[in-house]
Parts: C-alpha cells; structure tokens; sequence
C-alpha cells in the first residue's frame, strides 16, 4: 500500500492534498475580457488548522484566516477556497497561486494556476501624430506599436494596396528617392480577436518643382487668342512665375494668368507680332527652380502626310496638310533616295506655290511627283512658308516605287529648323544627321535639278492657269 502521505492529485483548478511542502503543475485560463473566472483551490481536510492564501506575484490576494483582506472589489474568496476574479480585464492576466499551509510536519503546498485573458487588437503609429514629412531622398522610418493577446500579427498597406513584405514586420524604413512614395500607409493589427485595428501615416516627400509642358511651340496669328500651359507639381507648392526673354512678364487685361489644379497657363488676348518670343514658366519652392521654354510664333505648323499612293512605276502623288491662322505662300518639297550607307547625300529641292490665299487654319496640298527610278527607296519632308517664315520641317516620310522590297522597320523621328535632322533606322547602328537651316532654304535653288523636275514646276503653273 501506497503511504498516504506521499499522494498529490491535481485536477481542474488546485487539489492540495497531504503533500509535504510541494508545487504542483501550472494550469493556464484562457478567457474574454469582462468574463467571470473561477479559480479552485481543493483541500483535503486532515482535521488539522489550515490555512489558504492566494496570491498574484508577490500582491496577497484573500487570506482564509483574514476575512477581511480583500484588495480589489472584483476579487473574492469563497468558502470552498475558490478565488472568484470578476469582469476580468487585460491587466488580470498573470499568474495566480493557492498556498495551503499546515503546522509540521505537513507544511506548504502550492499550485499556480495562470489567467490570459484574450482582447482585440490595439495599434498607435509613430509618429504618433500621423504625419511624416522628408525631404526628397532622406531615409523614411515609421513604425506601429500593437497591443492585444494573443499577440496581433502586422501588416502594412499603401494607398490601399497591400506591401509585398519579405516578414512580417511593426517597423519599414526606406529612401524617399521618388515622389510617388508619397501617400497614406496603414499598419493592420489582427490578431483573431474582434475586428483588426488599423493606424494611417500620412508621408509627405518634400521635392523641387517639376515642370512639364506639352507643347514647346505653338502657332497664333496677330488678332486670335494664345494660351500656354505648363504643369507644375512640386511639395510645397512651388510660386510661378511668366518671363519672356528673360523679362518678368508684366500681366494686365490683355496677358493674363490663370490657374487650374496644377497647371498654369498664360492667355494672351489678340496677339500682336510683338508678343512672339520666347517665354518661360519659372517654378520655385524652398528646395529648388525649375522652367521650361514655349515658343509662341507666327510660322506655321510642320506640314502632316496625310496620304501618299503610287501612280505610276515611277510616279507619286502626296497629300498633306498644314496648321497655320494666316495664309501659305509656297511649300518646300524636299526628297532622295534612301540608302543606309550614304547619309550625306544632298536632297533635291522642289518649291511650290500654294496656289492659295485661304486664312486656314487648315491647308490641303496635293502634289505628283514624276519622274522617279523605278524600285527604289526614297524619303521625303515638306516645309511651308507664310510671311513669319518658314515652318519646321515636317516628319521624314519613306516611300518606294514598285518593284522595291518593302521595309517596314523604319523609325522615325520629327526634324526641326535650326536642329539636326536625324533619320534613325533599326538596321543602322551609327546613324548620321545633317541640319536644315532656315537660310538655306529660301536663298537656295538646286542647280542640279533636271528637266524632269522642271517639267513638274511648269504643270503646277498649268494647273493654276487652268
């Protein structure tokens, strides 16, 4: 037979026997906050004077030898030696402990038994205002602190969308090298307990103005209306400001500043040919200027193939048009053979009346061009003059006579006066490029035309006699 004295049982909650002083097993509660638990604590009675004490870490709880010793109104000791805890709250998480105490030879005898209670998730930003603010590439850091048992997992969102992190993580920290970094981020806290927590930071990247402008060049004839416009964004707003020729434009009610969002746009009320130039729009802040350039000019649009359809083995027609409020005194036909291995070859020059005195804006050209090689590349471009000048050149248009292979993998790119005109092409590794300037090309007349392109200039006069 088993001697009494060395017998412990421990069931749900403390059964404390004849042990001599001994701890027995830590049982845990798990519970919601506001529940009621019950703590027990069994006895066996041996008919000696025992004594019960609960603690909770080294705070005494309830004496059964001291009535009156209660600490908390929410904690109480029954007859049975149970320890009631109630509307239990996150802070009545922790361990409890039941101590029977006999005179010798039995001693002590304990059981700790441990609350957790379970709560939802609770989670604060830092900063913990919500706002952060850098400059442009300085180092980002934010974090989220959460509460909640069980301990809440973190994830973090940006403008909505979920962060793909490697971990999971309560703190990011990251360079602010592009603005579009900018926005709201949110940490999540979940933790299976009620609904997850959010908390939201707000980062503001501080960066130089940035300035775009969709038109560098833009046609307005004496007496219509002009508006230019240039896009500015930049944190903190940036002030903007108009300058022609390096000049503080001077606003009254013909020039005119309006702004719509973020773009800024100057109106020019019935343009005078004084107001063609150059003009600047000017952004600055505390980190920076930025500007770009918008030519208002009086010359017209570059000429748009519209069409351009064989006639013939060795013949061509084009059509085009041009964008320009004041009347088209003659064109520019420019053309040669298209060939990756010569790109400095001279161009053959046609000029063409308009045979118009229409105010536009919109003029049509149709125009045959004879006389060609039979299976060849060639290329060509159109300027068009009004009494401002002559216009940019137009886009480089490729065409073949029949019987040439076709070639589609072209690229081109648009000439302009004053610029190089740079024909670039997948199958040449090194292109060249040669420069049309504007003097050249009203003084010029290509001596080495021959008959044949005279033949077109005088049907074009028949045509206008007819």
């Amino acid at each position: 037979m088993v001697p009494r004295w060395i017998i412990c049982v421990t069931v749900v909650g403390i059964w404390i026997s004849s042990c001599k002083s001994s701890n027995s097993a830590q049982t845990a509660v798990k519970t919601f906050q506001n529940n009621t638990v019950i703590l027990p604590c069994h006895v066996e009675s041996l008919g000696v004077q025992t004594i019960v004490r609960w603690w909770r870490e080294d705070t005494l709880l309830a004496d059964s030898s001291d009535p009156n010793l209660i600490h908390l109104p929410r904690i109480k000791m029954w007859d049975n030696m149970s320890l009631e805890v109630s509307q239990v709250q996150p802070q009545d998480s922790g361990k409890y402990v039941c101590q029977a105490s006999r005179p010798a030879p039995w001693g002590h005898v304990t059981q700790v038994q441990t609350i957790e209670v379970l709560y939802p998730p609770s989670i604060h930003s830092v900063p913990e205002a919500g706002e952060l603010e850098v400059n442009f590439g300085d180092e980002v850091e934010m974090a989220c602190i959460a509460k909640g048992v069980p301990y809440p997992s973190i994830s973090w969102r940006m403008k909505d969308e979920e962060m793909k992190l490697l971990d999971e993580r309560s703190k990011l920290r990251f360079r602010a090298d592009n603005r579009t970094l900018s926005g709201r981020y949110t940490c999540v806290a979940d933790n299976g307990i009620g609904e997850p927590a959010m908390a939201n930071i707000d980062l503001r990247i501080r960066y130089k103005p940035e300035i775009e402008s969709k038109k560098s060049w833009i046609h307005a004839s004496p007496g219509i209306r002009a508006q230019l416009d240039c896009k500015v964004t930049a944190y903190p707003d940036a002030k903007v400001d108009w300058f022609i020729e390096n000049e503080r434009i001077t606003y009254s009610s013909r020039i005119v500043k309006f702004i719509a969002g973020q773009v800024h746009s100057l109106v020019i009320r019935n343009v005078r040919p004084s107001d063609y130039g150059y003009y600047v729009c000017r952004a600055t802040n505390d980190l920076g200027v930025s500007e770009t350039s918008i030519e208002l000019s009086g010359i017209a649009n570059a000429a748009v193939f519209k069409e351009s359809n064989p006639i013939a083995t060795n013949a061509y027609n084009f059509i085009w048009e041009v964008d320009s409020y004041i009347p088209i005194i003659e064109y520019q036909f420019w053309f040669r053979k298209h060939s990756t291995a010569d790109r400095g070859r001279d161009w053959h020059k046609l000029f063409i009346p308009s045979g118009s005195d229409a105010i536009g804006p919109l003029h049509g050209k149709s125009f045959n061009l004879t006389g060609l090689t039979a299976a060849t590349h060639y290329e060509a471009l159109i300027l068009s003059r009004n009494r401002y000048g002559w216009s940019k050149p137009s886009k480089i248009l490729r065409f073949a006579t029949e019987g040439a292979a076709r070639k589609d993998h072209y690229k081109v790119e648009a000439a302009y006066e004053g610029s190089p005109l740079a024909v670039v092409m997948n199958d040449s590794p090194t292109p060249r490029s040669e420069t049309l300037n504007s003097a050249s090309i009203v003084n010029t007349r290509d001596s080495t035309l021959n008959i044949v392109l005279v033949v077109f200039l005088l049907s074009i006069s028949l045509e206008q006699l007819l």
